[in-house]
């Protein structure tokens, strides 16, 4: 057996920071919800209505990432949350490790070392434990293949029907795709196979509406269109800021690769490729990872010949950096088992208790939308939640209502009134947390550092907290 390269072991390092971000306590609020509906469907079947919501229950509901809920049922069931845990890590490992794979155009490693870091560093902030993430990996291993050349293109329909079924954002693969023809026709090359490539991609979108919803889960990404306004309220549909450190590095590795492909006069396949998903992310940070895994090999072309090394001597030097990666892969792992695998701090968990012991929750409680997916991942379908972040479930008027509480406008006592709201939970810094303390017609029986708990006066009940 041959031993290692030093750039393997660099590829394994960039691994290991995958995994470190990978094992990150797990607490984003659409995950509560996926973790919560994977619980459902393997007890119930797939959902085709809303089963979570007060204001919306009945409502169809497409659950564009079924497959993946009921990854995570199976998982939760046989490993719990930890076992969660170490699948979101493994999925960041196998990402670092695609960041190193598309950093081969480099050749050297100093240039290596810098495309890779920059996605890293994006994905510090993004990779986080959202379906998304297996549509990240998904989409890494067909840029891999349409960089390298390798792999048989018949293994993107089986690739495709998992994205299509688990994430929405499966179109991203045919824009790549047919992006990358078009530079390549301008830039007078030849299109070798990425032909087949798009050719394989459609046939496994085609199979994709092989699914418990059959071909409304083709229809879903749609949604976005059609409810552009509901979105627009939703942080990770909004431009990103890059004042966040994540967000500049990704900007900054832009910025390179646009100057690297002036100065180098680089194709007109990577300007485009370059400039549609930079233009994709400019308008929406949740495109921000994506766009980060396209114009990493952009960025290790245009960094080619930068430094003398190029990491292929091997030796026992090498095996023994392997082995030390694996060692402490292995100890973070066991360490993070050893916690506990959420990180619930952002969630009102004892207010909620509280109200539970006090007869309110399950009930017609007005929360964020974040508290609803909290609400959903403690009670399943027994919730009533006011709302979550499933913005294409809910009517319009639900969501122009729901904007009225976050921004405390006049009408909020209609809304609440109109939903029947026996009880309010709200962040304390929130406009509608002082309105409701204010009202006589609502007692404050919670009141701590981050929340109130508000009752309407005919139903408050004794005790406090």
């Amino acid at each position: 057996m041959r031993s290692p390269r030093v750039s393997t072991v660099f590829g394994g390092a960039f691994a290991l920071w995958g995994l470190g971000v990978g094992l990150l306590r797990l607490h984003d609020n659409s995950y509560l919800t996926h973790v919560a509906t994977g619980r459902l469907i393997l007890a119930h079947g797939v959902p085709t209505t809303d089963p979570y919501t007060f204001t919306a229950h009945g409502r169809p509901w497409v659950v564009e990432s079924w497959l993946a809920s009921v990854l995570f049922g199976v998982v939760e069931r046989a490993a719990g949350g930890h076992g969660l845990q170490v699948l979101h890590a493994a999925l960041g490992a196998g990402l670092g490790a695609l960041a190193w794979v598309l950093t081969r155009p480099a050749r050297q490693l100093p240039g290596r070392i810098v495309a890779a870091g920059g996605l890293l560093a994006v994905g510090s902030g993004y990779w986080t434990s959202r379906p998304l993430l297996i549509a990240l990996v998904l989409f890494g291993a067909l840029i891999a293949m349409t960089e390298t050349g390798r792999g048989s293109p018949w293994l993107l329909v089986p690739l495709m029907w998992v994205w299509v079924n688990v994430h929405g954002s499966w179109p991203l693969a045919l824009v790549y795709l047919v992006v990358r023809i078009a530079g390549r026709r301008a830039d007078g090359a030849a299109l070798e196979r990425l032909p087949r490539l798009l050719g394989a991609t459609a046939g496994g979108v085609v199979l994709g509406a092989a699914n418990p919803l059959g071909l409304r889960l083709l229809d879903y990404p749609l949604t976005v269109l059609t409810h552009h306004q509901a979105f627009a309220h939703v942080a990770e549909w909004q431009s990103p800021t890059f004042s966040d450190p994540v967000n500049g590095a990704f900007l900054a590795a832009v910025l390179l690769a646009v100057v690297l492909l002036v100065a180098r006069r680089g194709s007109i396949e990577d300007v485009l490729v370059t400039v549609v998903f930079a233009a994709a992310a400019l308008e929406a940070s949740r495109n921000v990872p994506v766009a980060a895994l396209v114009v990493t090999p952009v960025l290790a072309r245009g960094l080619t010949g930068l430094g003398q090394l190029d990491g292929t001597r091997r030796g026992l030097l090498p095996a023994a950096g392997l082995g030390a990666l694996a060692v402490l892969g292995a100890a973070m792992v066991a360490g993070a088992v050893h916690r506990p695998a959420y990180d619930l701090s952002a969630y009102p968990v004892s207010e909620v208790s509280w109200m539970q012991r006090h007869g309110l929750v399950p009930g017609r409680v007005a929360t964020p939308d974040y508290v609803g997916n909290y609400l959903e991942f403690r009670f399943g379908a027994r919730a009533r939640a006011f709302v979550d972040d499933r913005v294409d479930v809910f009517p319009p008027a639900v969501e122009r209502d729901y904007g009225v509480l976050l921004d405390g406008h006049e009408g909020w006592q209609a809304v609440l009134a109109r939903y029947g709201v026996a009880a309010v939970l709200w962040p304390r810094s929130e406009p509608l947390a002082g309105l409701v303390a204010e009202d006589p017609r609502w007692s404050v029986r919670v009141r701590d550092r981050h929340w109130i708990v508000a009752v309407r006066v005919a139903l408050t009940t004794s005790g406090a907290h």
